[in-house]
């Protein structure tokens, strides 16, 4: 952990999140006085903005608690390429790390970024409550297309699920042919990524893939973020795992089970065969929204986790919704 230690001297620090967002923090040394801070773009001030967050993620680097700030560069600005500076208000000094080159709408990552910026934005109610039922996506990024275990796992899922429109999301135009090569026998949609509102407008149900950072983005700020999104994750990463083993190591699982009112259950959903959260969840759903299912609850877990939620929320928004919701309750409860 890093601590300023010299009296009175102001300290600031920059950090990206992304190409065009940005955090850091900005303190003096033995005051608690909120330091501003002047954000230029080609040495022309375009903002002021105020250090008086408090963000974990900073705090943990360098114990400022209540003294970080956030910054998203205002739309009108992105696209052409200029230097990006943040400077100290009262001293004019530039904080460690800056000035930052941002890049143009020429540069290779530009699609993507301008898409993840908007995608971190505050959503409008119109984004919050839009999707397209019955229609699943995926990235088609150059990392996930090289990755063969999830090609095939997307090939398969598709295979299973003739009823889904199913649609693979791409940044580079470049790649349009390499992503009818690998999904070769599918009616596959293509959408190209543009801005936050080719994903609320063409999904219901987004799949996460944990190895791409990409992916960790998008499916990050989806779950963060209130809307009608249904995020399920391909969990690639477990290998050889049934859906009860999953569910019965994780340390969440007595915890769901120890409190069955604030997660949605009854004790009488609960009987001496159920131990896992999972089947609980499952069959729960099962039940109230009437769908008819046979689980086989040793399934491996990347796969079974996703085709049946899949079976569950076809046609049926209202499971997605209630695992969306669920899913929060597990978050909120371990943190």
């Amino acid at each position: 952990m890093i601590s300023p230690i010299q009296t009175g001297k102001t300290y600031g620090v920059l950090h990206t999140e992304s190409f065009f967002s940005f955090l850091g923090f900005a303190k003096k040394v033995g005051s608690d006085e909120t330091q501003k801070i002047d954000v230029f773009l080609d040495d022309k001030l375009i903002d002021t903005i105020e250090a008086n967050k408090f963000i974990q993620k900073i705090d943990d680097m360098y114990d400022v608690e209540s003294k970080a700030f956030t910054y998203n560069l205002p739309v009108q600005y992105i696209g052409t390429k200029a230097i990006i500076s943040f400077k100290n208000h009262d001293s004019g000094e530039e904080l460690l790390n800056s000035p930052y080159t941002l890049i143009d709408k020429n540069h290779e990552k530009f699609n993507e970024a301008k898409f993840l910026h908007s995608l971190s934005e505050p959503l409008s109610e119109e984004l919050k409550n839009m999707y397209k039922p019955n229609c699943v996506g995926f990235l088609a990024t150059k990392e996930n297309l090289e990755d063969e275990e999830f090609v095939e796992y997307i090939n398969e899922i598709i295979k299973d699920f003739p009823e889904y429109d199913f649609k693979a999301l791409y940044f580079d135009k470049n790649s349009i042919k390499e992503i009818k090569n690998k999904f070769l026998h599918s009616n596959l949609n293509l959408i190209e990524l543009k801005s936050a509102k080719d994903i609320f407008e063409n999904l219901e149900v987004y799949i996460g893939h944990s190895r791409n950072s990409t992916f960790d983005k998008v499916e990050n700020i989806l779950r963060k973020n209130e809307n009608e999104i249904a995020v399920i994750s391909a969990n690639l990463n477990i290998v050889n795992k049934s859906i009860l083993e999953i569910s019965r190591s994780l340390s969440i699982n007595k915890s769901v089970l120890n409190n069955l009112e604030y997660f949605g259950f009854s004790k009488n959903d609960l009987n001496n065969d159920v131990d896992s959260f999972l089947l609980l969840f499952f069959t729960n759903a099962a039940k109230t929204f009437k769908v008819d299912i046979k689980f086989n609850f040793n399934d491996n877990f990347s796969k079974g986790n996703l085709f049946y939620r899949l079976k569950l929320g076809f046609k049926n928004h209202d499971f997605f919704k209630y695992n969306t919701e669920f899913n929060r309750k597990l978050i909120n409860f371990t943190k």
